[in-house]
């Protein structure tokens, strides 16, 4: 079984699951190969970094096979400049019924007084895919402190915005 797999005691549990439970936090450097002329890391770099962990968040929450369905309102705030230590903060702000919104920030720790530093923020929706292909229900998710709770009701409010934005492109 790889790791990846359906995992059924997670993915057939319609219990809410706690924020806390399916967060991660991961960290990158910026090589060489990751940056332009300025030696500033390319944008599509650091998305990159963000759907790595938004897929472990969503796995985490869904127990089986998940896919990136939209990316929202990625922001750059400062350049992450060549040897930068990157801090790759994951959270589930809210499950609907097949998918799943997931808040990312990046940041960088100053290294003198130790204080994190926005690099970018940006949010990750995933779904859940059901043995036979197609989008499967997941478990609702239960907002474990103020944060999380304003987190939660703002991914309702992206969510609707998204679906009137499409609603009017068509």
């Amino acid at each position: 079984m790889k790791n990846t797999d359906l995992i059924p005691e997670i993915a057939n549990d319609m219990t809410p699951r706690k924020v806390k439970d399916s967060q991660t936090e991961t960290h990158a450097i910026v090589h060489p190969d990751n940056t332009n002329a300025l030696h500033n890391a390319f944008g599509g770099y650091l998305m990159g970094l963000m759907d790595v962990a938004a897929c472990v968040v969503a796995f985490n929450h869904a127990g089986r096979k998940v896919n990136t369905i939209s990316i929202d309102g990625v922001r750059f705030f400062r350049p992450a400049t060549l040897g930068t230590i990157l801090n790759i903060h994951a959270s589930l702000n809210r499950a609907f019924n097949t998918s799943m919104e997931i808040g990312l920030k990046i940041t960088e720790t100053d290294p003198v007084n130790k204080q994190e530093l926005p690099i970018a923020h940006g949010y990750f929706t995933f779904v859940a895919i059901g043995e036979d292909g197609r989008p499967t229900a997941v478990a609702p998710v239960e907002p474990d402190s103020d944060e999380a709770r304003r987190r939660y009701e703002q991914a309702l409010v992206r969510r609707e915005a998204r679906i009137a934005l499409g609603k009017q492109l068509q």
